[in-house]
């Protein structure tokens, strides 16, 4: 990632909108790239509290070959559609998954990734192992997914929702929930990379919630940043830099 064309910025001090207000995104010099940062691999905080991971990274791509510089602003998930659609904002890189509903108000890329997800029990659960067992169970979800909707939808299903995957898994470990339902990628790797959870939760079973697929969201009201950020996007995934991105994160 180059620093010299990607900046963080919070949510609560951005007191400047979004160019497709008044035109075309592609008209400014920076975009204003809207994430939730507790979203290991794809988005979170290192270290220096410096926002990285795979859609970082894949979005600063795409802004220098648009010959743009990126500014992050991070904010709760379910405020990521609010903001892009009051201008807050002019792009969504969130791991977010393109779902016919959310299509009804945004527009989104080209699909660049897909995984099931990830039911995530304490190591010693064996009640727990396939859908049919989350009758009469409670689970965790992080607000405003296609997990929350999905198990929403669900009868028999107690579903608690917070605003970060963290607490989702949080609540497993202590004992506040039965199951986590997260994107699977961040599911391992979060089981693998936080040592608070080994030995003490593990991958019940995956099943896949959504078969969208995840995408950039960005608005209806401004195509041609649609049509620029598709054409880049398609050659990432055409090329290396695709495979590049992927061994980087380790993401399958």
């Amino acid at each position: 990632m180059k620093k010299s064309i990607f900046t963080v910025v919070l949510a609560s001090v951005l007191s400047f909108g979004a160019a497709w207000a008044d035109g075309s995104a592609m008209d400014k010099e920076v975009l204003l790239v809207g994430t939730e940062s507790t979203f290991k691999p794809f988005e979170f905080r290192n270290e220096a509290n410096e926002i990285v991971g795979f859609d970082m990274d894949m979005i600063s791509i795409i802004a220098e070959k648009l010959g743009k510089k990126v500014e992050v602003v991070d904010m709760a998930f379910d405020a990521l559609i609010p903001s892009l659609l009051t201008g807050k904002i002019d792009i969504i890189a969130a791991g977010m998954s393109a779902t016919p509903e959310r299509a009804k108000r945004v527009a989104f890329s080209k699909v660049y990734y897909r995984t099931p997800d990830g039911f995530t029990v304490k190591a010693d659960r064996e009640d727990i192992s396939s859908i049919e067992d989350l009758k009469g169970k409670v689970a965790a979800v992080q607000l405003g997914t296609i997990q929350d909707a999905f198990l929403s939808k669900m009868d028999g299903v107690e579903v608690k929702r917070y605003q970060k995957t963290d607490d989702a898994f949080r609540e497993v470990l202590l004992g506040r929930a039965d199951v986590a339902c997260v994107d699977g990628t961040v599911t391992k790797d979060n089981l693998a990379s936080n040592k608070d959870y080994t030995g003490k939760l593990k991958i019940a079973f995956f099943h896949p919630t959504s078969d969208n697929g995840m995408a950039l969201a960005m608005s209806l009201k401004d195509p041609l940043l649609l049509q620029k950020v598709d054409g880049v996007l398609a050659e990432i995934l055409a090329g290396e830099e695709y495979q590049k991105l992927k061994d980087k994160w380790n993401i399958d």
